[in-house]
């Protein structure tokens, strides 16, 4: 098998493990449009998110615990409530909103390229080539909302309810935002002749 039949088996396995594993429905539109061309196929992605996550000490992703995760806006009382879930004595809790991400792998070049300026062009300025292999070429679509606020320490929340409200609107601002964006990219990939 070559290039293309390489590109074409590895997207039927994605398009596979996407039908068992499913997708947020915020992105489902969006992964279906992309997984619609014959030259692309996503192999993971996000609509954003809000998390409460454990964590002994930053750069500890490894060792991190979910506490509680959102798809979703969310309200202060059940960040509260999750937060009221939390044990760890001896590490961090962080209140973090991520940016909705895609991995869409590319047959070539010129189309990881006409992909890039779409969503760059929709939002996603952090997009960009994450590599180049002989089989693909695999675009990473991101955008800039990312907020990572700690909000307690060794089992003590040090996060005043007042300031908890202003950064839990903040982070469902955030999300908002993103799910804006992916409507832009949808738009923009739907009436695009270069992608086609």
């Amino acid at each position: 098998m070559h290039g293309r039949g390489i590109f074409e088996a590895e997207k039927r396995r994605a398009l596979e493990r996407l039908d068992k594993e499913g997708a947020d429905d915020d992105i489902a539109g969006l992964i279906e449009l992309l997984n619609g061309f014959d030259d692309y196929f996503t192999t993971s992605s996000c609509s954003g998110r809000v998390i409460l996550i454990s964590i002994p000490e930053i750069g500890a992703k490894e060792e991190a615990e979910f506490i509680a995760k959102w798809h979703r806006k969310v309200s202060k009382e059940e960040v509260l409530k999750a937060m009221g879930m939390w044990k760890d004595a001896d590490g961090e809790l962080w209140l973090m909103s991520q940016s909705p991400i895609l991995h869409v792998s590319c047959a070539s070049i010129e189309k990881a390229k006409q992909l890039l300026n779409l969503a760059i062009a929709s939002g996603f300025k952090y997009s960009g080539i994450k590599s180049i292999t002989m089989k693909r070429v695999m675009v990473e679509i991101m955008s800039t909302e990312r907020m990572d606020v700690p909000v307690g320490k060794g089992g003590v929340i040090f996060c005043s309810e007042p300031y908890l409200d202003f950064i839990v609107s903040k982070a469902n601002f955030m999300l908002e935002r993103g799910r804006s964006k992916l409507s832009r990219l949808y738009y923009s990939l739907f009436t695009s002749q270069s992608v086609h």
